[in-house]
């Protein structure tokens, strides 16, 4: 093996001296600085130069399907159930019977006013024949009809309350699972079964306030489901809007109907999709340009070398980019990194230009 030099091993052990010096009288100059000093220091950033551009208009937002109907079956009356007319899970037609319960009672009740009614009738028709030649009072003919009268009441209500034993569909639907069976007793609070409407459904969504003048009956939307197998979307129409605005989310809800034949459970969260429309000329910058004040929104942009605060105002968000409306100009240079060290004023070292 050659052996090294003398001379070389002197050079690099002086060189190393040297520069540990540099090193260390740097470090040591900047410990030494004033804050003011330090302010002057400049801050190395990287930026984006701002270019005009277009764009889809694209509001994302998170929504839930409901159904239009849906509803608990409740019993009406108190009594025992004796039939049960359904199975879990299967659809039923508007009107079809679904549980029954005794009846016997009412029957009873039923069939004799139904016959002290008839023979009520027949008194009042003698009766009538009698005031015709004047052999009763007015009075006593107007009792006889009064009893009538009340007769007919206590039937029309004996019926309403016959009716009410029997438990059926208000609307098509599908039926849930059931918490009865036959020989239960059940009252007004007991839950028989849901039943839920299937089709058609509506997605419920809210939109933010400075979007509302876009959204109007008629307008179709776009969702997706992540629990579905399939990356499909869905469209749905807008059938209605709230008329007011969410005082705390500066939102407005809207539900849109869908009448397709995927099936979709009511209480799923969805994703929705609203385009509108296409922007041309925008002004796009970098998402984490732009800083939350208290006073709205801003952002720092290069003069000069040197850096200027403006307040912004923004518009459509996409994933990576936020629309300035008002605050910039075409070909200003916006930082990107650094904004937690950078001042009004600070000096700046451009690094990276970021697309």
């Amino acid at each position: 093996m050659k052996k090294i030099p003398n001379w070389i091993i002197v050079i690099s052990i002086l060189g190393l001296l040297v520069a540990s010096k540099f090193i260390f009288f740097a470090k040591k100059v900047e410990k030494g600085l004033s804050p003011e000093e330090k302010k002057k220091l400049p801050v190395a950033v990287n930026y984006f130069v701002v270019k005009s551009t277009s764009f889809s208009n694209d509001v994302f937002t998170t929504g839930k399907i409901g159904a239009f109907n849906q509803i608990e079956i409740l019993p009406e009356v108190a009594g025992k159930i004796t039939a049960v007319y359904f199975k879990e899970g299967e659809t039923v037609s508007k009107g079809a019977l679904l549980v029954k319960l005794n009846s016997a009672d009412l029957e009873a009740q039923l069939l004799k006013t139904q016959t002290q009614l008839k023979l009520s009738e027949q008194k009042l028709a003698r009766l009538k024949k009698l005031l015709a030649i004047n052999g009763i009072s007015q009075e006593d003919y107007d009792m006889q009809e009064n009893e009538v009268a009340t007769y007919k009441a206590d039937e029309a209500y004996t019926k309403a309350q016959l009716a009410k034993t029997n438990i059926v569909a208000p609307f098509n639907g599908a039926v849930g699972l059931k918490n009865i069976s036959e020989g239960s007793y059940v009252n007004a609070t007991t839950p028989i079964a849901s039943l839920v409407q299937l089709q058609p459904l509506f997605v419920e969504f809210s939109i933010p306030e400075k979007y509302s003048s876009f959204f109007k009956k008629g307008v179709r939307v776009n969702f997706s489901n992540d629990n579905l197998k399939t990356t499909k979307t869905f469209s749905a129409t807008i059938y209605a809007i709230e008329p007011v605005v969410d005082e705390i989310t500066k939102t407005i809800k809207a539900r849109a109907s869908y009448n397709g034949s995927e099936t979709f459970y009511p209480g799923s969260f969805v994703k929705v999709f609203v385009n509108l429309g296409e922007t041309n000329n925008a002004l796009m910058v970098p998402t984490e340009c732009v800083i939350a004040t208290l006073k709205g929104q801003k952002l720092f942009v290069n003069r000069n070398g040197t850096a200027e605060e403006i307040q912004v105002e923004i518009g459509v968000r996409t994933d990576d980019k936020i629309q300035i409306i008002k605050g910039l100009m075409v070909n200003d240079t916006v930082l990107t990194t650094g904004l937690l060290s950078v001042r009004n004023d600070s000096k700046l070292k451009l690094l990276k230009s970021v697309n």
